[in-house]
């Protein structure tokens, strides 16, 4: 007998351990957020050129501080538990890197819309990570003991964890993983998650 559970990964790495696009500068009293939490003032930080060149994509970051964290690029409108704490910066060099093109060729504004969309998606996607909105699945197979009716584990265990989101995104992310077989239920798993 197979049993599938999706449980929430406690223990998951930051995806901004991961290589992205832009590069989060962020300050805060209290928290260690994104990649950088320089000493300067924020201001100082994002006029350096060296920090933000001409040409970079450059978005706000905000911060919801209210029974939890959350991240945005747009203002939550909530004087008491938010406000702005960054930018998320994707320079003109990592832009080309990443749309693989020349190192003087033009940044387009398509290209420009798109390095905005990834950066908002990597926002969206720390958010997640912030907000403990990252899972797991655990395949367990056991069997009923013949002489108690009790459960026995058979050792034949399989596990992924650091699936972040809660869109059918990730589920078909973990699909990935699972044996063709054991997608009805790992969408029931999904369901009632714990």
């Amino acid at each position: 007998m197979i049993t599938i559970t999706v449980k929430q990964d406690t223990d998951a790495q930051s995806p901004r351990e991961n290589d992205n696009l832009g590069v989060m500068a962020t300050w805060h009293r209290g928290y260690r957020l994104g990649d950088a939490q320089p000493k300067c003032d924020p201001q100082e930080w994002h006029d350096d050129a060296d920090n933000v060149p001409e040409g970079s994509v450059v978005l706000p970051l905000y911060l919801m501080d209210h029974g939890g964290l959350s991240m945005s690029t747009g203002d939550y409108g909530d004087r008491w538990d938010s406000g702005r704490v960054g930018w998320i910066v994707a320079t003109p060099d990592k832009i080309r890197e990443c749309h693989m093109l020349a190192a003087d060729a033009e940044i387009t504004a398509e290209i420009r819309a798109s390095a905005e969309r990834t950066l908002k998606s990597e926002v969206a996607e720390y958010s997640d990570y912030l907000e403990g909105n990252v899972w797991g699945y655990v395949i367990e197979s056991t069997h009923l003991c013949n002489e108690c009716n009790a459960k026995v584990h058979d050792g034949d265990d399989d596990s992924c964890w650091g699936f972040i989101g809660s869109d059918k995104s990730t589920l078909d992310a973990m699909k990935e993983h699972v044996d063709a077989k054991h997608h009805v239920a790992l969408e029931a798993a999904w369901e009632v998650r714990s």
